[in-house]
């Protein structure tokens, strides 16, 4: 569910679901993973809000930094 909101641009909901899925994780691997990811959101939204230019050139260049439909 995460991935699938990262792709619409909705980070801040998937930073939630990557945080849940960390709590819920029943192996060390399982942990790490969401953990990862969980921090991951959290750069590209501190990028976003620091550098709001740069997340707009990433964006053009493909990335999806600063989508549309972030929240």
């Amino acid at each position: 569910m995460a991935q699938l909101l990262l792709q619409q641009g909705k980070v801040t909901e998937a930073l939630k679901y990557f945080e849940r899925a960390a709590e819920l994780s029943r192996t060390e691997v399982e942990i790490v993973n969401a953990l990862s990811y969980a921090e991951a959101t959290r750069t590209q939204l501190e990028v976003q809000e620091k550098y709001p230019q740069l997340a707009s050139r990433l964006q053009s260049m493909g990335g999806n930094i600063g989508g549309p439909g972030m929240r």
